[in-house]
C-alpha cells in the first residue's frame, strides 16, 4: 500500500509539539516520563532507604522484608495465569474424572432397574454415587464453570424421588425417577453437553471475568508459551454456550499465521480473502504456527486484499522470554467486532518475586534496554526496546510480584503513541493500586 502505519504516525508526530516527548495527557490514565526506576516496585534500593542495622533478629527480619511489587496486580495476574494453566494442563483429567464418577451413578441406576425389587440399599448406593459426583464437581469444576445444581448436590431430586418410590413401594414412581436420573447423568457426560457446559474453547466464566472485569465486549486469544494450547475467552451472551451470541472465528494467512480474535456475523466458508476491511495502517498482529506473535503487513501496493499480508517482524516477544519462567501465555486482546486491531501482550509467571526480579535484570543486561517509564492506571510501566530482524521494537513492561507482563510491541517509538494503552483499558491491568 502507498500509505503505511509508520509513515502516517511519523507525519503526525512531526506535526505535534515537542510536548509528546515528555508527558502525555493524563486524562486517559496514561502518562510517560523519563524515570529510571525500571523495577516498578518500591524497594529499598529504588527509594534510597538505608538497610536496617539493628542487632535484634526479629526487628531486622521485619524491617528488611522485600515488599511485593504491585501486590494487588500481582494477585490478579496470578489468577489469570493459574486459570489458563488449569485449562491447559488439568482440564482433560478433570473431565475424565467427572465421566468416571458419573458412570458409577449410571451403574447404580442399572443395578436398581434390574433388581427384582428395589430396596433401601439401592437408594443408599445411588445416593453414595451421586454424592461422590457432587463432591468432585464442587472440588474440581465449580471454580471454572457454572454447573447444574443437580450435579452439585448428591441428595438431588432424582435420589429423593427414587427413595420416595421405594419407601411407598410405588414401582411406577421408582421407574420414573430412575429413568429421569439416567437421562440426566447420561447427558451430563455426553460430548455435546461437555463441550457446551464445560467449554474449553472458548472459555467463559471465571477466566473471562478475571481478564476483563465487568466487561462484555472483548475477545481474548490465549496461546501457551510452549505452543501446546490455544483458546480464546469472551462473554457468553445467551443461556446456551453453543450459541453464545458471538460469531468468533479464525483466519489463516498465506504465511500460516492466524487471527483468533476476529468476531462478527459471517457465513461459512469464510476465507480471509473475502474481507475488504483492511486494518488501519495496513498492519495487523497474528499468531504463527510456533505460537509466537508476528506483525503482518500488506505486501502489495496496488490492491487491498487481506491475503496479501505477510510477516515483516516475527517472534515479537522473543527477547523478553525467560527460560526461568514456570508458565507463559501470549494474549491478543480485541473487541467483539469485524476489525483486525487486536493488540498483543505476554505474561510470564515465575517461582517467586525474587526470580521474576532476576529475570528482568537478566534481560536488561542482555538484549533488552529499559528507557524511562510510562504510566497506566496509576502504575509505572518500564519502556523497553530490543531488536528483532534488524528492527528496533518498542514495548512496555511491568513486574508485579512473581509475574512480568510485556505489552504492545511495535516498531513505532513510544513518543509517537500517545494512546499506547488504549487496548488495555477494561482489562485486569486497568486497575489502579489499592492505595491510590
Amino acid at each position: 500500500m502507498s500509505v503505511t502505519r509508520r509513515g502516517l504516525l511519523a507525519a503526525a508526530a512531526l506535526a505535534q509539539s515537542s510536548i509528546l516527548a515528555g508527558c502525555f495527557d493524563g486524562s486517559n490514565g496514561t502518562t510517560a516520563d523519563d524515570g529510571s526506576n525500571a523495577d516498578g516496585g518500591s524497594t529499598a534500593a529504588a527509594t534510597g532507604t538505608p538497610e536496617p542495622t539493628g542487632t535484634n533478629a526479629t526487628e531486622t527480619a521485619t524491617a528488611t522484608a522485600t515488599p511485593v511489587a504491585h501486590a494487588d496486580l500481582a494477585g490478579a495476574t496470578a489468577d489469570v495465569v493459574a486459570e489458563f494453566e488449569w485449562f491447559r494442563t488439568e482440564y482433560p483429567a478433570a473431565i475424565r474424572g467427572l465421566r468416571t464418577r458419573v458412570n458409577r451413578v449410571l451403574g447404580a441406576i442399572g443395578d436398581a432397574e434390574t433388581a427384582d425389587e428395589a430396596t433401601q440399599s439401592h437408594v443408599t448406593a445411588l445416593r453414595e454415587a451421586t454424592t461422590t459426583v457432587a463432591d468432585y464437581v464442587r472440588s474440581s469444576l465449580v471454580d471454572h464453570f457454572v454447573v447444574d445444581a443437580a450435579l452439585r448436590r448428591g441428595d438431588n431430586v432424582y435420589v429423593r424421588d427414587f427413595e420416595r418410590g421405594v419407601t411407598r413401594n410405588d414401582e411406577e414412581l421408582q421407574r420414573r425417577a430412575l429413568s429421569s436420573a439416567r437421562v440426566f447423568y447420561q447427558r451430563a457426560i455426553s460430548t455435546e453437553y461437555v463441550e457446551n457446559a464445560f467449554s474449553r474453547r472458548p472459555i467463559y466464566g471465571p477466566l473471562y471475568d478475571t481478564l476483563v472485569p465487568g466487561g462484555d465486549d472483548r475477545v481474548v486469544a490465549l496461546v501457551s508459551a510452549d505452543d501446546d494450547f490455544v483458546t480464546w475467552s469472551h462473554p457468553d451472551r445467551t443461556e446456551s454456550t453453543a450459541g453464545d451470541g458471538i460469531d468468533r472465528h479464525t483466519h489463516e494467512f498465506p504465511s500460516g499465521h492466524r487471527t483468533y480474535t476476529h468476531a462478527h456475523a459471517h457465513s461459512p466458508p469464510h476465507p480471509v480473502g473475502d474481507h475488504e476491511n483492511e486494518p488501519q495502517y495496513n498492519e495487523l498482529y497474528a499468531v504463527g504456527e510456533d505460537g509466537t506473535v508476528a506483525l503482518l503487513e500488506d505486501t502489495v501496493d496496488y490492491r487491498e486484499r487481506l491475503d496479501d499480508f505477510e510477516p515483516v517482524l516475527t517472534d515479537l516477544f522473543g527477547p523478553v522470554r525467560s527460560p526461568s519462567r514456570t508458565a507463559g501465555v501470549t494474549m491478543l486482546i480485541d473487541t467483539v467486532d469485524a476489525g483486525f486491531d487486536a493488540e498483543p501482550l505476554y505474561v510470564e509467571r515465575f517461582a517467586s518475586p525474587e526470580v521474576a526480579r532476576s529475570a528482568v535484570a537478566s534481560a536488561d543486561d542482555g538484549p533488552v534496554t529499559a528507557s524511562g517509564t510510562a504510566t497506566f492506571a496509576g502504575r509505572p510501566w518500564d519502556r523497553v526496546l530490543y531488536e528483532i530482524d534488524g528492527t528496533t521494537v518498542y514495548a512496555y513492561r511491568i513486574r508485579a510480584g512473581a509475574a512480568v507482563v510485556t505489552a504492545l510491541p511495535s516498531d513505532v517509538p513510544w513518543e509517537r503513541r500517545p494512546e499506547w494503552a488504549a487496548s488495555l483499558r477494561g482489562t485486569w491491568l486497568d486497575t489502579p493500586p489499592a492505595d491510590a
